[in-house]
């Protein structure tokens, strides 16, 4: 399955309002988990980074989702349709 047809399924199995809120989804940002999941559920490759930073002796680690260009692309799609 190739990331576009991927993507329309994802884009098929979201109501009304989940497609509001991927809509809401500013380029460039991270992926909140629940989209990245769902998205990857669906055959969309979702690359993820570990970002970690050191206070006082403390390490502290945090996983992010980034927002795949594909998916940039389509929501820009969506939204010049509107």
């Amino acid at each position: 399955m190739t990331q576009t047809a991927a993507l329309e399924s994802w884009w098929a199995s979201l109501d009304e309002e989940r497609r509001h809120q991927a809509l809401d989804i500013e380029p460039g940002t991270h992926l909140p988990e629940v989209v990245a999941l769902e998205l990857a559920y669906h055959g969309v490759h979702v690359p993820d980074v570990s970002v970690a930073w050191d206070v006082d002796g403390l390490v502290a680690t945090l996983r992010v989702h980034v927002q795949p260009a594909v998916l940039t692309e389509f929501l820009a799609g969506v939204r010049a349709m509107s």
